[in-house]
């Protein structure tokens, strides 16, 4: 071994060294000129993790080919990439053998009596400083850069490749079938025919098509490609691709169609709600009317039983859908943000009126404890129906038409705020949906069922009277709405 070592540092030619797994540990002097670095302890660990692809990318297939066969001598011609027909670069790898089997490998780069006079290799060279630039900058750009070889032989996977794929360089560089990793090999020939053809631009270039990638876990995911062919005496010698990722663009273009969508639906809601008011007004004439004759029948038939029940019944319901009539004119009468004291137990009832009789609610119990002593709120009626109703209609949703939702009200006297608990036992809501849910257009439910604007709307109101709302599920089960509003401070008497 002290021989060969011996050998090793007095060779003429740049020569290094390297373990089984293709890391540098060691190299001459007339390497330094290749490495741009001399020999230390300090330098082998710069450049070890770097491994044998420093010198070339295809070394990395190529060196584990002559480990692998653990006998001879391989000599490999590769070209230098930009060398624009220079003389090519040659290596000479021959493994080393121990008693335990081949240990690693060395490397010698044969030069010619010109390169001995360190035309090639001395890092002043313009042709070493322009691959070093050019290099530099394929690293830099956002694009996916990737170059093949006739045969499809990956020869170079940039830094950008690697962030979008998942891959590591190594990982298909020089690798037989590296390509079907990330792109897929009929892919690859699928594009080389479109690139020779004139279908889209002139041959020998492919101008940006859509296409897709694959990730390291094999999901696909949707790419632009702009590629060309790359020529040398009229050969071809390779093929350059870059790849720009539309993951977060096609993301960003479905949110933009979503909230279009979620738009038109809620015009289309505040049309229908001004339609429901002009409805509402005319149904009213019509059941003035049928009160008035069956309070007339009424009196007319008091005597007599048979009619006496009926009557009373007729009545009864006339009034009560007047009443929902009424409640929903006033739900609909825009607001002029006037702050009247209204009784909150008034207000729910009204707004429960309206949406109880809807079929959704025919399997929901509704629940309602509010305190018996409650001050009225100075508030606008309108605006806090809308958030009640809300809640109401977003717990019912949940639960799909069955099950229970609790309201809660309360004020408390000393701090003299108002808390209200809207709480239903539904399936709740996902932690990733939680930090959402006031945010406006988002919603889980289909186009067409809800516009991800009732929650938003509703934070909206509760800020805008100096309160706060915050959403929570119940460790039973189920989603707790809280809402703290200002109300007045009342000493109660001892």
């Amino acid at each position: 071994m002290d021989t060969f070592m011996e050998m090793f540092r007095h060779h003429p030619d740049p020569a290094f060294l390297a373990d089984k797994s293709g890391k540098i540990i060691g190299w001459n002097a007339p390497a330094d000129e290749m490495l741009g670095l001399p020999y230390s302890p300090e330098n082998v660990d710069l450049v070890a993790n770097k491994g044998v692809h420093r010198f070339h990318p295809s070394l990395n297939e190529l060196f584990a080919q002559c480990i692998q066969r653990g006998a001879g001598s391989e000599q490999w011609v590769l070209p230098l990439p930009g060398d624009m027909g220079k003389p090519h670069i040659r290596f000479i790898v021959t493994p080393i053998q121990k008693n335990t089997g081949v240990s690693g490998a060395w490397a010698v780069c044969p030069r010619s009596h010109e390169d001995r006079d360190g035309v090639c290799f001395t890092p002043e060279n313009p042709v070493v400083r322009m691959l070093s630039f050019l290099t530099n900058m394929i690293e830099s750009t956002v694009n996916g850069i990737v170059v093949m070889d006739p045969r499809g032989k990956v020869l170079m996977f940039n830094k950008s490749m690697e962030i979008m794929t998942g891959f590591a360089s190594e990982d298909v560089v020089g690798i037989p079938g590296g390509v079907d990793l990330f792109y897929g090999w009929e892919t690859a020939k699928r594009n080389m025919k479109l690139m020779r053809s004139k279908q889209y631009g002139r041959p020998g270039i492919l101008n940006m098509v859509k296409t897709e990638l694959k990730d390291r876990d094999g999901n696909p995911f949707p790419v632009t490609l702009s590629a060309g062919i790359m020529f040398e005496d009229g050969q071809e010698t390779g093929s350059v691709g870059i790849f720009g990722d539309l993951r977060e663009s096609e993301r960003l273009a479905r949110e933009l169609r979503s909230a279009q969508e979620r738009l038109i639906q809620a015009d289309r809601n505040a049309a229908l709600g001004r339609l429901s008011a002009s409805v509402a007004h005319e149904i009213n004439n019509p059941l003035s009317g049928i009160l008035m004759f069956s309070e007339i029948m009424q009196r007319s038939l008091k005597d007599d039983p048979v009619y006496r029940d009926d009557l009373k019944e007729i009545i009864d319901q006339t009034l009560r859908c007047k009443a929902i009539v009424r409640n929903l004119l006033g739900f609909s009468r825009k607001s002029d943000n006037g702050n009247e004291p209204f009784d909150i137990p008034e207000a729910f009832r009204q707004c429960l009126d309206i949406v109880l009789p809807q079929a959704k609610f025919q399997g929901i119990e509704v629940k309602c404890d509010f305190q018996p002593d409650m001050p009225k709120m100075q508030a606008d009626r309108v605006q806090m129906q809308q958030v009640f109703t809300n809640l109401v209609l977003n717990a019912a949703d949940a639960l799909e038409g069955k099950g229970l939702i609790c309201i809660k009200a309360r004020h408390d006297f000393e701090s003299g705020y108002f808390f209200m608990e809207f709480r239903d036992n539904g399936p709740g809501v996902a932690q990733g949906e939680l930090e959402k849910i006031f945010e406006s257009f988002y919603t889980t439910k289909p186009v067409g069922y809800g516009t991800g604007l009732g929650l938003s709307i509703t934070q909206d109101i509760i800020h805008n009277h100096g309160g706060t709302i915050g959403v929570e599920n119940h460790p039973e089960g189920g989603t707790i709405f809280t809402i703290r509003l200002p109300g007045p401070k009342i000493k109660k008497e001892s």
